[in-house]
C-alpha cells in the first residue's frame, strides 16, 4: 500500500512541477533533520541540474519516491549530476542525474512560519552532525514533535 501511495504522490508532484513549474510537498521523512521536519510543507520550483549550487536543497525522485536532500557538489563535466545527502545521514546519495531532478526547495512552511532555506552555517552543520551521530537525539526530537502536534490537534478539537 505504501508503495502505491509513493507512486501516486511522485506522479502528482512530477506533473505539477512539469506543467506549472512549482509544487508544494509535505515532508514525511527525517533525513534532513533538523532543517526539514516531518509535516513541513516545502515549495519546490523547477530547476535544471546546471543551475544548482552547493547548499541548495534538491527535490529528486528515485524508484517513484521523492527525496529532498542537500546539494554537496555539482558535476558539469561530461554527464552532469548532483552529489547530495540528507543533513542527518552519514553517506552521500548515489549521483542524481538530470532526469531525476524535479526542482529546488525555495521555501518551507512550518506551522504559521514561512522559512527561506539558507546555506548551512557552521552551527547548523554541527547540529546536523549531532543528528547523524545520535539516533537517540533523532528519536527524542521526533517524539517531542509528535507530542506537541497531538496537543495542538486536541486543542483545536476542543475549540
Amino acid at each position: 500500500m505504501l508503495r502505491t501511495i509513493d507512486a501516486v504522490r511522485y506522479g502528482l508532484v512530477s506533473e505539477l512541477v512539469r506543467k506549472f513549474g512549482e509544487a508544494r510537498v509535505r515532508v514525511t521523512g527525517s533525513s534532513m533533520l533538523p532543517h526539514l521536519l516531518p509535516r513541513d510543507i516545502v515549495t519546490v520550483q523547477r530547476r535544471e541540474c546546471r543551475d544548482f549550487r552547493k547548499g541548495d536543497i534538491a527535490l529528486f525522485s528515485r524508484r517513484e519516491r521523492l527525496f529532498a536532500h542537500r546539494v554537496l557538489a555539482t558535476n558539469d563535466e561530461g554527464a552532469p549530476y548532483l552529489v547530495t545527502r540528507g543533513d542527518s545521514v552519514s553517506e552521500d546519495d548515489p549521483p542524481v542525474f538530470p532526469h531525476e531532478i524535479l526542482g529546488c526547495v525555495m521555501s518551507i512552511v512550518r506551522g504559521d512560519s514561512r522559512i527561506t532555506p539558507s546555506r548551512p552555517t557552521f552551527l547548523s552543520r554541527a547540529i546536523s552532525a549531532l543528528f547523524r551521530e545520535s539516533q537517540i537525539l533523532t528519536t527524542v526530537l521526533l517524539w517531542l514533535l509528535n507530542r506537541s502536534r497531538r496537543r495542538e490537534e486536541e486543542a483545536q478539537c476542543r475549540a
